[in-house]
């Protein structure tokens, strides 16, 4: 993945994190996931904000169980792109599980 590229992806997921909460607030529950049920294929077969809005929160979750706000972009696009290479590679694991591992 090139470094612009990255860089984008990166600009996107950390937008994500901040307005992903007030849109979940306004879901309706039949529109609830629960993404520690996603396997990795479940999260790649995801298209546009779905998969945007899932990394997202995978990272608000990682950040959250460090209890910071505080990150570097080019480490969390480290990570994602380690996770989408993990995901790849290894479609049945389940997505949170696999994020945690990769980004320790």
């Amino acid at each position: 993945m090139s470094k612009s590229l990255r860089t984008l992806m990166t600009a996107a997921v950390t937008s994500a994190l901040f307005f992903a909460g007030s849109a979940a607030v306004a879901e309706e529950p039949s529109t609830q996931k629960d993404l520690s049920e996603f396997t990795c294929k479940d999260l790649m077969r995801l298209s546009g904000s779905e998969r945007e809005n899932s990394l997202a929160f995978v990272h608000g979750y990682r950040l959250g169980k460090m209890n910071t706000t505080q990150y570097e972009i080019e480490a969390l696009a480290a990570i994602t792109d380690k996770f989408i290479d993990h995901c790849l590679d290894n479609p049945n694991d389940k997505a949170l599980a696999a994020f945690e591992k990769i980004a320790n």
